[in-house]
């Protein structure tokens, strides 16, 4: 009928040599925050050229003039015009989260929901820490920080519901 499976041999392998054990779950974490800014960075170009598409507020030479620019707006406008920033770039850091999350939760065995959400914190805090850095506190990089947890928490749940039967 059916022949049984073989598997390939593994180079460098010694015969008879006991498997190599799992990573610890807290390697997960760092492969996690890893993959969530490797899916983000390529989605904020894309927002950020969606971005530029949407605004209607004239390039400006310099961020004072750009910032007299966009406060010289109606209130309406102004609203609009946050909205077009970032609603493309909370989905980018959405996407990028569940994505990063999804894996740890899937492919990290020992690993769960709780490694995929600490991957999405310290992302999230990354990203405080580099916009501190840039140009002081604010409340919109902690916003940041908790979706980027949140989200990788549940695509880590949705990950691990995914696993193959005894994994």
């Amino acid at each position: 009928m059916s022949e049984p499976r073989r598997k390939l041999p593994v180079l460098n392998a010694t015969p008879g040599a006991e498997p190599e054990e799992p990573r610890p779950p807290w390697h997960w974490v760092g492969f996690g925050t890893v993959a969530i800014f490797g899916g983000w960075l390529p989605l904020a170009l894309v927002a950020q050229s969606l971005t530029a598409r949407l605004s209607r507020l004239p390039p400006a030479a310099s961020p004072a003039l750009a910032a007299a620019n966009f406060y010289a707006l109606p209130a309406a406008e102004r609203a609009k015009e946050i909205a077009a920033i970032a609603l493309p770039h909370g989905l980018a850091l959405a996407a990028a989260s569940f994505a990063g999350g999804f894996l740890v939760g899937r492919f990290g065995a020992p690993a769960g929901v709780r490694e995929a959400a600490l991957a999405g914190l310290m992302a999230g805090l990354v990203a405080v820490m580099l916009a501190f850095a840039s140009g002081g506190i604010s409340w919109p990089p902690l916003i940041v920080a908790a979706v980027a947890t949140a989200l990788s928490a549940w695509g880590g749940s949705r990950g691990k519901a995914s696993r193959a039967p005894g994994a």
